[in-house]
């Protein structure tokens, strides 16, 4: 599953998140899902990060992160500063005219560069996780690169291609779904709202330290920012337990003053249930 976040103008980041699971070993979480759903969202409404100060969304909140737990596998976020125009070019941004991608000239190009950053960072985690002949669904929300069913099957032929350069074995069923494939049932978007709580809280945390002109730096621990919402606490809290089965990593694409490379740093961060142990 995928969400993405940081696209409104304040923000220092773009955030792409990404929800590896092996559905054999995650059964649980269907249970759990369906439990919280009738004891606390029976009239079907959506969870997101942006709707969470709704008073029964937030009382559901700490059943669904802890619902969360039982997943197995990996919940990644991946932060790109947005100094960055592209990550596909030593300089300038994607152009519509450029002749590496024919087949999208007729996307706006911040909406390329968004689908082939997805596509590229999806094909990496798919060929260190995947195995042969495995089935593979892929479920991202229904967002600009995926918003109609001509956009649908251009994702997934550009997907196709990317991947096709990534993975050393081949799989066996590949498909793409968007969160419009949810049933009613909300098992569908449940599971891609974790990406989304994920992207808008560590998204959020990174901005509030910006803000305060306190930005992360290497081999420094920083305490909590001050002003930063309960929600997001409470968001941070969650993704900061090592202890589950799913195991959670940030990794951010910085720029370097005076250079076309750019520095990836991986963050980590500790909530008061690691503090406890």
């Amino acid at each position: 599953g995928s969400d993405y976040s940081g696209q409104h103008a304040t923000s220092q980041f773009e955030a792409l998140c990404f929800l590896l699971v092996d559905a054999d070993r995650s059964g649980s979480w269907l249970d759990a899902q369906k439990s919280l759903r009738k004891q606390f969202l029976p009239d079907g409404r959506r969870l997101s990060y942006k709707a969470l100060n709704d008073r029964h969304r937030n009382a559901a909140l700490p059943r669904f992160l802890d619902a969360t737990n039982l997943l197995s596998g990996l919940l990644v976020v991946v932060l790109v500063d947005k100094r960055i125009e592209t990550l596909f070019k030593p300089s300038g941004r994607i152009e519509s005219s450029d002749p590496e991608i024919p087949s999208l000239a007729h996307w706006a190009p911040q909406v390329v560069e968004k689908l082939l950053r997805i596509c590229h960072l999806a094909s990496l985690f798919l060929a260190g996780i995947s195995g042969a002949n495995q089935d593979v669904l892929w479920i991202t929300d229904q967002d600009d690169i995926a918003a109609n069913v001509e956009r649908h099957r251009e994702l997934v032929s550009t997907f196709g291609r990317i991947s096709s350069h990534y993975l050393s074995h081949t799989l066996g069923h590949l498909r793409i779904a968007t969160t419009a494939a949810d049933t009613g049932k909300r098992d569908i978007e449940d599971f891609v709202a974790i990406a989304d709580l994920a992207a808008g809280a560590i998204c959020e945390t990174l901005n509030t330290y910006h803000r305060l002109g306190i930005p992360p730096a290497p081999g420094v621990t920083l305490p909590i920012p001050s002003g930063i919402e309960t929600k997001v606490l409470r968001l941070m809290n969650w993704f900061s337990d090592s202890r589950s089965s799913l195991k959670r990593l940030v990794l951010a694409f910085e720029p370097l003053a005076g250079s076309t490379r750019l520095r990836v740093r991986h963050y980590s961060f500790k909530g008061t249930i690691d503090a406890m142990v």
